[in-house]
């Protein structure tokens, strides 16, 4: 397929691309219920409410569990009479039981009445299949959870794990806690799954809604048994449930019913992942693949052994350190991968299943290079932003992508996709006050770009400006020479706009710091900060974002400080 092909393949199937999701239906959601509680903007009787009334509505929620942690975390907070309404466990002297082959769960179900499991028995032994069904997947998922991978068992020694199955009108299930001497949660299964989204499991829908359920809230139990539901991981309790679907059932996949809305990075990048929910699992889902299946169990046992007083985000953070990983190119990376993802999708980087999912909604598509920075753009916290750059077959010059930001949280990166089907991605490094992927790639050699920009703030926007260029260069300029003094010379041109070259001479090799000040003595950008050899070097600048006036450039150096004028004028 040509280049150009390719782009006009690109822009139909972008204009019209429609992703029948639950997440775009324009309704509240429980991290919004959540959020809206952790704001202060109501209270905890409220939010009980609210979050009772979703979960009784007509549409399918994935999971009840959020409903229960916060009615066990905030407990003293709910007035006793809203908890005292909370439904009864159903009397298991009315239902049938049965016990896993490892003996570890005991499920209680009913054959007659309104939480009837389905009553096909294929092998004839009185067990409805149904039943033996979520059995095996009890004792799959405790077994490749916590004996495999090492997550903490909920199950003391002694006790058996109850499971039951009701029918809960749009919901497939959920873990509820219990007082008692076992273990702290118990388990209740959509009795039937009738009228449930459809999934890949190749034993039919079914049974993998049954799968994918009992392994998702078996992950509940275990969070559990972790920490109580204390702390914040309540907040990322459903992203991480979900992910264990995939790693337990693989190909149930019951996970892409809730990708591409407006509440997931696919959909929309500018929406923060915090707190994580259903479909955010592909963003736990990037740690699980790129960095192995016992980064999660890793991550987790640093917030149960900190008491839970340690972030989700702090603890992804601490494992990567201790693994030699640098935490702001591991996010970048992550949303790489989900730009490279659905029309976008390229064996050689990304997800395992990126040609499955959603293709990325960019909030910003470029077919031309026009080599101008934008206008201030603005990043709500902890969020990205997506530039998908198709170039045209006549595009010439070098590739290289620039922001302006005062902002340290601000980052960037770029993957670029080329038209042999091979793919790059680099992260930004900081030239001449910009970000900047510079890497010698040939416009004429790219079929696609996308560049990844995250504000790393948890909790406030950020600004930037974007600029993609076909020939712009920011490497310092050295001319050889050994000058025998430190020194710094007059900027030309002067007056100048919007770009002006700061000449400085370094008698030997030494820490170099190169900084511009507007008239108050207020920074406005850092030229340049690490060391240089002895060498007369010319630094560019670019003050395009900056009003017309007369700016103070500063030398700084191990013993020498130097400060002269320029003068912007437009």
């Amino acid at each position: 397929m040509s280049k150009l092909v390719r782009i006009v393949f690109m822009t139909i199937f972008l204009a019209f691309l429609v992703v029948d999701s639950k997440a775009q239906q324009n309704q509240i959601t429980i991290p919004q219920i959540l959020n809206d509680y952790e704001s202060g903007t109501v209270n905890a009787d409220n939010t009980y409410l609210r979050m009772s009334a979703m979960y009784s509505d007509e549409h399918i929620d994935k999971c009840a569990t959020p409903l229960h942690m916060f009615a066990h975390k905030y407990k003293d907070e709910i007035s006793p009479s809203l908890l005292n309404n909370k439904p009864a466990f159903r009397n298991k002297s009315m239902m049938a039981t049965f016990t896993s082959a490892s003996g570890k769960f005991l499920f209680t179900y009913e054959t007659a009445g309104q939480d009837t499991v389905p009553s096909a028995d294929v092998n004839s032994n009185g067990v409805p299949d149904y039943v033996e069904w979520a059995a095996t997947a009890a004792d799959s998922s405790y077994k490749l959870l916590v004996e495999t991978q090492g997550y903490t068992d909920p199950i003391p020694d002694g006790t058996t794990y109850d499971i039951s199955f009701e029918e809960l009108q749009g919901t497939y299930g959920f873990a509820q806690t219990q007082d008692g001497n076992g273990p702290g949660t118990r388990i209740v299964v959509e009795n039937d799954f009738e009228g449930f989204p459809d999934n890949d499991d190749p034993d039919g829908a079914q049974r993998g809604a049954l799968r994918a359920t009992v392994a998702h809230e078996f992950k509940h139990a275990i969070q559990f048994a972790q920490n109580g539901y204390s702390g914040d991981s309540d907040s990322w309790a459903e992203m991480d449930a979900t992910l264990i679907e995939e790693v337990v059932y693989d190909q149930v996949n019951d996970y892409y019913n809730y990708l591409g809305g407006s509440g997931d990075v696919f959909g929309n990048p500018g929406v923060t992942v915090i707190p994580g929910s259903y479909e955010d699992a592909t963003w736990a889902l990037f740690f699980h693949e790129k960095y192995g299946s016992d980064f999660w169990v890793d991550t987790w046992t640093r917030i149960e052994t900190s008491n839970s007083t340690l972030g989700l985000l702090d603890a992804v953070d601490l494992e990567l350190t201790s693994r030699g990983e640098d935490y702001t190119n591991s996010l970048l990376e992550l949303y790489a991968w989900h730009f490279a993802s659905g029309a976008y999708n390229n064996q050689n980087f990304g997800f395992q299943e990126s040609m499955f999912y959603p293709s990325p909604n960019p909030q910003l598509t470029l077919t031309q290079i026009d080599d101008q920075f934008s206008n201030t753009i603005a990043l709500g916290r902890f969020a990205s932003y997506f530039v998908n750059v198709l170039p045209p077959a006549s595009q010439s010059g070098n590739a290289s992508f620039l922001i302006d930001t005062d902002s340290a949280e601000i980052s960037m990166a770029a993957v670029a996709i080329f038209d042999d089907g091979t793919v790059s991605f680099k992260n930004a490094v900081l030239e001449s006050g910009l970000l900047v992927v510079d890497e010698g790639w040939k416009w004429e050699d790219i079929a696609q770009v996308g560049v990844i920009i995250l504000n790393e703030n948890r909790s406030t926007d950020n600004t930037f400006k974007v600029r993609v260029s076909d020939s712009f260069s920011t490497s310092i300029i050295g001319d050889g020479s050994m000058p025998q003094e430190t020194s710094l010379k007059q900027n030309y041109p002067n007056p100048f706009n919007p770009s002006t070259t700061i000449p400085v001479s370094i008698s030997e090799f030494q820490k170099v710091k190169v900084d511009i000040y507007d008239i108050t003595g207020r920074l406005v950008q850092s030229v340049f900060n690490g060391n240089l050899p002895s060498g007369n070097y010319a630094l560019p600048v670019n003050l395009e974002r900056y009003a017309s006036g007369v700016y103070l450039y500063r030398l700084q150096t191990d013993d020498h400080v130097q400060i002269k004028r320029m003068t912007l004028v437009k």
